[in-house]
């Protein structure tokens, strides 16, 4: 099912549609989280933070930015910044369709 392939804006899943994604990028969420685990600043993201849209086509850029760093300290400022955005505004994404107002705080959602 390539249903989540064109998706550009997270936030049109219901919260269903979003935990199904989650299982359809079972493999791409147990890569980013690890990977985010080691470049994001505290708090570290949690078992169920959606690590997986990093695999997605809206957040492309991002992942790429990531893919080939080990540690934080390879990355630019800017880029460290945009993670730790990322692993604020996305925390409740497969908890809550509340509180999205939240993405509306960085342009850096367009892939």
């Amino acid at each position: 099912m390539d249903t989540y392939d064109f998706l550009t804006d997270p936030r049109t899943l219901t919260l269903a549609e979003r935990r199904d994604a989650r299982d359809q990028y079972d493999r791409d969420q147990t890569f980013w989280l690890a990977k985010l685990r080691t470049l994001a600043e505290g708090p570290l993201p949690a078992d169920d933070f959606p690590a997986f849209l990093l695999a997605t086509q809206t957040f492309t850029d991002l992942a790429r930015k990531l893919n080939k760093a080990d540690k934080r300290q390879q990355l630019p400022t800017d880029v460290q910044d945009e993670i730790d955005w990322f692993v604020r505004a996305f925390a409740d994404y497969l908890r809550t369709e509340d509180g999205e107002e939240v993405f509306n705080e960085s342009p850096r959602m367009t892939g």
